[in-house]
Formats: C-alpha cells, structure tokens, sequence
C-alpha cells in the first residue's frame, strides 16, 4: 500500500509544470476505466529528490481520469456537484463518508449521492490531506520556471485528446510569450489584467475602478515575479498530520500602484464592497502520483476611500520591492516562520485636495502564491470544458433527497475553506489629512509592508486550525509639512 520515489534526474526540466496522468497502479480503492492515456502531461515525481511514500485513508475512492473523461458530466459553479452519468457500474457504489479522488483533478469528501434518471448525482465538501492519507511522507523541492510553462509538449489543439482540452495550456500559462488577459466586472468594479511570462519571470499589470455617484476610484498596478522553487515537507500518521512544512524559495519581485480617487457633486456616501478578489493571474498543476496539487498566483485589493465632502481629490502611488525566502513550518501544532526575507517601500506624489479631514486606505496581497488540494484549483477549467447548469439544477434535486448534511454544508459554504498554504506580499497604505481649512493642513501618508505565511486546517488537521506567521513588516511614512505638529 506504499510507494515510495527518489528520482536520479529530472527528465524533462522545462515540462515539470505540466500535467501528467499516471497509469501506475495504487493500492487503494480505484474505480479504473479503459487503459492508459496518451498525454504529454508530467508528474513532481519526476523532479530529483521528490519523495512519495503513502498509503491512503481507507475510504478513499480512487477514479482514474480516464473514467472521469467518460462519465462525468456537469460541475456546478461552485465546484461542490458532480453529475456522472451511470453506464460504469463502478460508480454505483460512491456513497457518503467516502473521499472521491479524481485523479489529477479533485479531492473531495462526499456528503450525499443521489440517482436521477441515468445520473448520478454526487454531493461533495472540501477534502484535506488526513482525509486522503492514512500514512504519508511527501517531499519536493521544485523550480517555477515561468518560461517552461511552454507548449513544447503540447500537440497542435486540433490533435489533442478531448480530455486534456480540460486542462489548457492557455490557462496555465503554456506558453513563453502567451499572456492572459481578462475584462470584466467584480463586485460592481471594472477589472482589467494581464500576465505574461518571459525568460524568467512573470509580468503583471491590473487595473480596477469603480465610479458611485461620482464618488470615482482607480488604481494601476504593475510588477514581476521571477522564478523560483517551491519546497513542501508532509509527514502524516496514523491519519493525523505530525509536520508540516511550505516555503517558496529565492523570490524576487516588485510591484508598483498609482492610484486616483475624487468626490464629484454626488452623494457623500461611501464606497461598497471595498474588497476585490482578482481571477488568478497564473495557475500551475504540480501533480504528484495523480494527487491534484495546483499553485495559483492570486492578488486581493482593498480600495476604501473616506471623503467627508465633495469637489475632493487624493493620488499618488507607491512601490514595494521583496527578495528572499518565505514559508511556515508546523510542529506539533506549533508554527514557526522560515526563511529570511526581506523588503523595501516608496512613496511618492502623494497628493489630496479638501477643505475638510480626508481619508484613503489601500490594501494589496500581491502577489499571493498558493499551494492547494481540491476542486477549488481546477473547477474553473472543469466548467469550462463541461455544463454547469445541469449540475447547479440538480443541487436542488440532492438536498430534497439526501440526508441533512448537505443541506446544512450548504448553509455553511462561505466558512470552508480549500486545502491551502500561501506566502504573500501584503502592502497596507493610508493617507490621512485635516484639510486646507485645518490650523495646520497636515497629510501623514503611510505604507507597511508585510510579507507574511499561512497555511489552513484543512493542510494541517482540523484539531491544528489555521496558521499564520508574519515573516517580516516594515513601515515607511511621509508627513507634510515635516514638521512635529503633524507626527499623529
């Protein structure tokens, strides 16, 4: 019920980042289909020094991806209902309690199983490592070289087989050279960005605005990424995770902001939904023995102007700079930072004009680099390549014929979270000022830059909880006039 790998080579350095299917048998419970896939996909096994020694949770249903290609039919939008269809008999015997393995795609604990017509309908929550692995020692220590996110390996599309169309180079950055752009609307902001990889690094630009009865916020930012290694260390016993440990190694990055936000002679009231979740500026498969481990490379802004008045403006702009290693390590339920890192902050032409006290915070988690297990990191490419109206219909279908558990996960969903480790770059900015009406008309703008690791329950074990340790911080600050009146 063991495998264990330690590679004398890497066999095909620039294609490690992409994804392989294995056909190599696993002593747990598999539900297999039709033999091997041709595919040019790869597995971490293949990098030196990869470890991959475990036996998995006795309620583990393995699919192989060949089955899954077969059978499978709908995903809903949120990534919690799969709907397969019943012509292998196999997949008759899926039922609650059980771990549902897709291979090189999803990890997920099921809660209800329903039979409509010829579909099956499969009700699922999020998966963590204890739930798939009874026993575990995973190691890597991998290179994210954005220009091998290349489609050397790649078929022409047109000769591919239908089931890596779920799976494109185009959303995983297959090409040096290919960028990713999106336009559109989130949460009632209009969204812009682009990433390109190059010889060795990523390059990144966004942009965002959002105009509310001519209360008008904007903000630009652009920056890279360069390569580096990503480093994982899991030790699991007796279902229950002993160590834990993630990092990413040699970053070197920079981002730059410049933003805008003015007050016309609309309604004084604030912004809404401040927050911004930006689509993923990159996503990575790092399959490993088919488990579906994929890293995302994320920013989250906060934009939260506070004017008092109209006819107001605020801009400027800063920049961060970071470098170095970054990562958490847990023990015993005990978390600790690893890594040295280290960082830099700028302001400049900070600027506001009101003749009453203004305000302007800017928050920014970019960029935010994440090691996941589960639907989460691939239902976007699942529902791409396949209906998720038919699953999101029959999500009603399964709460009215299962038992309870689905319908109170549903109630709960926004609490859950995926199966994660991160680092990312937090910049933190505000400008505050009296106004020109003030005795003294001070302006105290301020940047913190944090640089911070994380990992969740579900990485660590429930009886864990969340982890999160800031690596470093360093605040960066300008007053004017620079005088000591305006110090607070």
């Amino acid at each position: 019920m063991k495998r264990s790998v330690m590679l004398p080579r890497l066999l095909c350095p620039c294609a490690v980042l992409v994804l392989f299917t294995s056909c190599t048998k696993q002593e747990v419970t598999e539900i297999r289909g039709g033999g091997p896939l041709p595919g040019p996909f790869h597995d971490l096994r293949e990098v030196p020094g990869t470890v991959f020694d475990v036996t998995y949770a006795p309620n583990t249903v393995r699919i192989d991806l060949e089955t899954v290609r077969r059978t499978l039919r709908s995903v809903s939008t949120d990534g919690d209902v799969f709907v397969f269809d019943d012509s292998d008999p196999r997949l008759h015997s899926l039922a609650e309690g059980q771990v549902m393995f897709l291979e090189n795609l999803a990890v997920r604990k099921i809660l209800a199983v329903a039979k409509k017509d010829s579909q099956i309908i499969v009700g699922t929550d999020h998966a963590g490592l204890e739930d798939l692995f009874q026993k575990a020692t995973v190691k890597w220590n991998v290179p994210i070289h954005f220009a091998a996110l290349a489609a050397a390996n790649q078929p022409p599309p047109a000769l591919r087989p239908e089931w890596a169309l779920w799976l494109d180079p185009e959303r995983v950055y297959a090409a040096s050279g290919t960028q990713l752009s999106y336009s559109g609307k989130i949460e009632g902001w209009n969204v812009s960005f682009e990433s390109k990889p190059s010889s060795n690094r990523l390059d990144m630009k966004f942009h965002v605005d959002k105009n509310l009865d001519e209360l008008i916020v904007k903000l630009d930012t652009h920056g890279y990424l360069k390569d580096f290694f990503s480093t994982a260390n899991l030790e699991i016993q007796n279902g229950s995770v002993e160590n834990f440990g993630f990092a990413d190694t040699g970053l070197n990055g920079e981002m730059n902001v410049d933003f805008t936000a003015l007050r016309g002679e609309g309604s004084t009231a604030g912004m809404d939904k401040p927050n911004i979740k930006l689509p993923s500026l990159a996503k990575i498969p790092m399959p490993l023995a088919g488990v579906p481990f994929v890293m995302t490379i994320n920013a989250n802004l906060i934009l939260k102007p506070g004017f008092g008045g109209k006819k107001e403006t605020a801009q400027g702009g800063f920049k961060i700079t970071y470098s170095g290693d970054e990562g958490i390590s847990v023990a015993n339920g005990q978390a600790t930072g690893s890594g040295q890192p280290s960082g830099d902050g700028s302001l400049g032409g900070i600027e506001s004009s009101s003749l009453a006290p203004h305000a302007i915070l800017i928050g920014m988690a970019a960029p935010k680099i994440t090691l996941s297990l589960g639907t989460d990191s691939v239902v976007d490419m699942l529902t791409s390549a396949l209906p998720s109206s038919l699953a999101d219909t029959l999500s009603d279908f399964l709460s009215n014929s299962s038992a309870g558990k689905w319908v109170k996960k549903k109630a709960e969903s926004s609490f859950k979270t995926n199966a994660s480790a991160s680092v990312q770059s937090i910049a933190i900015f505000t400008m505050t000022a009296a106004g020109s009406l003030a005795m003294i008309p001070c302006q105290v703008s301020k940047l913190t830059l944090i640089l911070r690791a994380d990992a969740d329950a579900y990485v660590l074990g429930r009886k864990s909880g969340d982890k999160e340790v800031d690596l470093f911080k360093k605040d960066f600050g300008i007053r004017q006039p620079a005088i000591k009146a305006c110090e607070q």
